[in-house]
């Protein structure tokens, strides 16, 4: 029984656990997941607002009263702390942190792996929360952000805008799915007369597409920019200049000799690096090397080559 339980370390390609827990495997959605499930615990048994509570005591131990008055009005510690500080335990925290974990998993399993989703989370976590205490500040509100809500929102329009197509129950396309989520969330919002969290929403939509953008994701959407990939440019050919003929240099005549200029062959997708990645793993180790998640994938995988071809 106590081997059940034993913490293991995971394996270090991209779409393996960071560790396990029993048979737990603890991806990034699942470490989030776990976080937020401890943090709402805490929040009920010690009280409303504990992590924002303890971080700035902290705070307030190192600082100054002149730089905690800085501090206070700006509600720094918000930029680290709002997805696990919950003031207040509701049904709709439990079902914000299931439907995180749901397409959450999905996205990190299927495209960036557990390291790229763990960092794009954190860029996430630390503009979100830049935008909303400058808003908060520039309102002069004291309006509150907190939980894994806002980022579940996110991370599931994010799933919709990379598979727009797919169908949620009664087969409502996602895309419909995830106009009727924004609309909900603006009218929730303008009902509330919460401007600060309705402008950090419209804009976190903004920012969150750029930053997916850059880990390679909404390839389907080339009008997001990525940067570091400059269009290359054709060299441009001298007008009106012509080569000197020189009847001393050696020259070289093309004939039927010289093999047909060949086209390199397409770069393959993401779906076939990942078959190829879960192929050798069976080849390596045998079919019973994967996991459940693992084999799943691989299905959907070969159900997705099946419809193309």
């Amino acid at each position: 029984m106590r081997g059940r339980f034993r913490l293991t370390p995971g394996g270090r390609h991209p779409h393996e656990p960071w560790f396990h827990i029993g048979t737990l495997e603890v991806t990034t959605s699942w470490l989030v997941v776990l976080l937020s499930v401890a943090a709402l615990i805490v929040s009920a048994v010690v009280g409303s607002g504990s992590l924002d509570y303890g971080f700035r005591g902290t705070l307030e131990y190192n600082l100054t009263a002149a730089k905690m008055r800085v501090v206070d009005d700006l509600r720094i510690w918000t930029l680290l702390t709002w997805p696990f500080a919950y003031w207040g335990v509701s049904l709709w925290d439990a079902i914000a942190i299931f439907l995180f974990w749901y397409f959450a998993s999905d996205v990190e399993r299927s495209v960036l792996g557990k390291k790229r989703f763990l960092w794009m989370l954190a860029i996430w976590t630390v503009l979100l929360g830049a935008v909303f205490v400058g808003l908060n500040a520039l309102a002069g509100v004291d309006a509150e952000l907190s939980g894994l809500s806002m980022l579940e929102i996110m991370v599931l329009l994010l799933w919709i805008a990379e598979w727009p197509t797919r169908m949620f129950f009664f087969n409502i396309p996602a895309w419909v799915v995830g106009i009727v989520i924004v609309g909900i969330q603006v009218l929730s919002y303008l009902g509330t007369r919460n401007w600060t969290l309705l402008v950090t929403f419209l804009v976190g939509i903004v920012v969150c597409g750029f930053v997916a953008r850059q880990f390679g994701m909404l390839a389907d959407y080339p009008w997001i920019p990525r940067l570091g990939t400059p269009r290359r440019r054709a060299p441009k050919t001298p007008k009106g200049r012509k080569r000197d003929f020189d009847p001393g240099r050696p020259t070289v005549v093309s004939g039927p000799w010289s093999p047909p200029p060949t086209t390199p062959p397409p770069a393959p997708s993401r779906d076939e690096q990942r078959m190829d990645e879960l192929l050798d793993k069976i080849h390596e180790s045998g079919t019973a090397s994967l996991t459940d998640a693992e084999q799943a994938e691989l299905r959907e995988l070969s159900e997705r080559r099946r419809r193309r071809s």
